[in-house]
Parts: structure tokens; C-alpha cells; sequence
């Protein structure tokens, strides 16, 4: 499983274009606080929350996680 993770991290990492209409989406439940965190944090990063979210597990976490 993590040998397929760094297989789809290291061979897809090309700029993506998202289509909002046609890309997949993932829901997830979070408190109305835990949103305004995540709103916040967003903000700072100067990003819309989907791209935020985007950022922070494909940019952040993979990266580490792989290091």
C-alpha cells in the first residue's frame, strides 16, 4: 500500500488542472469550528479551502510521509 502511494505521488506530480464539474470529491463531517479553523488556516496559506486541503495532504503530508 505505501509502495503504490509513493508510486502515485512520484509519476503523477505534473501541474493538474481541476475541472470543478468533473473531478471527483471527497466529503468528510467536521464541527463548525473545525470548519472555521480549516477557513482560517486557508486564508493565511492565501488559498480557497479545497485547494487548502489539496496543499496541505498532497504538498505537505505525502512529502514528509514519504521522507
Amino acid at each position: 500500500m505505501i509502495r503504490e502511494l509513493i508510486e502515485m505521488f512520484l509519476l503523477k506530480k505534473k501541474d493538474k488542472d481541476y475541472d470543478s464539474y468533473r473531478d471527483e470529491r471527497i466529503y468528510i463531517r467536521v464541527t463548525k469550528d473545525e470548519k472555521d479553523i480549516i477557513r482560517k488556516l486557508a486564508k493565511c496559506q492565501c488559498l480557497d479551502t479545497s485547494n487548502f486541503v489539496r496543499w496541505l495532504i498532497f504538498g505537505k503530508y505525502l512529502d514528509d510521509f514519504i521522507k
